[in-house]
């Protein structure tokens, strides 16, 4: 399904017009025709393949023509993902593909029509553009994805074309004027500004507030922060979720004590330290070493790691793979893992390591030093380790921060999206979409 997702995410849902275009419509789904008041209930009759799903201008779509969407796509799904689709969730999935291609239908329908009435069509910058687009987001080549595509080289050829020629138009006519001026960003800043002096000024009323008695840190922080409940974690984990003077801030700070006050990405805080627990060993974690020390032997004298990963790790990999993890980048992993799995050879089966999930030995299969990645098959014998944890109480002031070109693209993003859903409220009207299927979609009934 990742092609799928992508054309959309390039062209037509770019700038989320497949979120926005059931609201662009303007109108409410009908209502479900009651039943008649009887014991039998009369069925209307199945639609024949010749009526109409959808309709733009001159355009239609057909049962049976979506209905061999459905089934293209649905084979599709099931090609890509290596599994079918249970039967008791067939109709529900079929019913969102169907939904999904009356709106793909109607969509481009629209899009085809007033470009070509305004005289836009598809050129070599314009396939130049979408191959770098391609390439920067998915890493993938045209070539390459029309070779891959589960939905068949002919159909990506026309999604691709529809995404081109839909990026295109937007560009070239309908967000062309879209535009923010200097003053604006300015004017954003100087908010930001003010609202952030206001936050240092209330935090630093808090900090006061403490230093003389006045009240107490509960108080302040059920009055004001923005996060009410205690936050619990590891002591190991404070690097992680905090910046470095942060993490050692509330490190520091004793049992009952408060730190500073702490600027954090997007807001200042202060913790006060409600129970520190220290760590505890698991007493079988020893023998649990031992134990992977003895399987490490085994595959270095030629055993096979797949089939020892899928006999005794405490991984789910090992029973559904073999232990292997597939690929993997940096921060996706815990350190202690990640570190051994990036500085061991390929081919190697590492030394017998620790993480807070257990013992582990790796084998890297394979090394991809461009992308950052490598793919790893591992064993894990679990431990029950305590970790040394903290809890700890926030009060916590948000600060809004941006940049000049974070807000001129945020908004820039918006205006873009409004003037999108604006051109598809008035295009539905204009080009008469019909969709008994799903009204939803369609044009307003006129005014009476």
């Amino acid at each position: 399904m990742k092609q799928r997702l992508m054309f959309g995410g390039i062209a037509v849902a770019l700038l989320a017009v497949s979120a926005s275009f059931a609201i662009a419509a303007g109108g409410d789904a009908q209502p479900a025709p009651k039943g008649v008041e009887s014991d039998v209930v009369a069925l209307p009759p199945p639609p024949k393949d010749e009526d109409m799903v959808a309709k733009v201008g001159d355009k239609t779509l057909t049962w049976g023509e979506l209905k061999q969407r459905v089934a293209d796509e649905t084979a599709a799904y099931e090609k890509a993902s290596g599994m079918a689709i249970p039967a008791q969730m067939r109709e529900a999935f079929e019913q969102n593909v169907r939904m999904r291609q009356v709106q793909a239908f109607i969509e481009s329908n629209l899009i085809a029509n007033a470009a070509k009435a305004a005289g836009v069509t598809i050129d070599e910058a314009a396939r130049t553009k979408f191959a770098a687009d391609l390439q920067a987001q998915t890493g993938q080549t045209v070539e390459t994805l029309l070779a891959e595509s589960p939905y068949g080289k002919e159909r990506t050829q026309q999604l691709i074309d529809q995404s081109i020629l839909a990026q295109k138009f937007f560009d070239d006519v309908v967000l062309k004027d879209v535009k923010v001026a200097d003053d604006e960003v300015k004017a954003e800043l100087e908010k930001l500004a003010a609202e952030a002096k206001l936050a240092r000024e209330a935090m630093d009323g808090y900090a006061k507030q403490l230093a003389d008695g006045t009240a107490t840190f509960e108080d302040l922080a059920k009055a004001n922060s923005a996060i009410k409940d205690p936050v619990t974690l590891p002591e190991s984990e404070l690097a992680r979720n905090f910046p470095p003077a942060a993490a050692t801030a509330i490190q520091a700070a004793q049992a009952g004590g408060t730190t500073p006050v702490l600027d954090l990405p997007g807001a200042l805080a202060m913790f006060k330290v409600t129970a520190r627990t220290p760590a505890e060993a698991d007493p079988n974690g020893e023998a649990q070493k031992a134990k992977l020390e003895g399987i490490r032997e085994r595959i270095v004298k030629g055993e096979d790691f797949a089939a020892l990963a899928k006999e005794f790790s405490d991984c789910p990999s090992g029973a559904r793979a073999g232990g292997d993890l597939g690929q993997f980048g940096r921060g996706m992993m815990v350190k202690e893992f990640e570190d051994v799995a990036f500085s061991l050879p390929v081919g190697e089966v590492s030394p017998v390591f620790k993480t807070p999930f257990g013992w582990h030995i790796v084998k890297v299969t394979q090394r991809d030093d461009a992308a950052g990645t490598v793919q790893a098959s591992h064993i894990l014998l679990k431990t029950e380790d305590k970790p040394a944890m903290l809890t700890l109480a926030a009060l916590v002031v948000p600060v809004p921060q941006a940049d000049a070109e974070q807000i001129r693209e945020g908004l820039q993003g918006q205006r873009r999206t409004d003037a999108l859903r604006a051109w598809f409220t008035e295009q539905v009207k204009a080009q008469q979409v019909a969709s008994p299927l799903f009204p939803e979609f369609a044009a307003p009934p006129p005014a009476k």
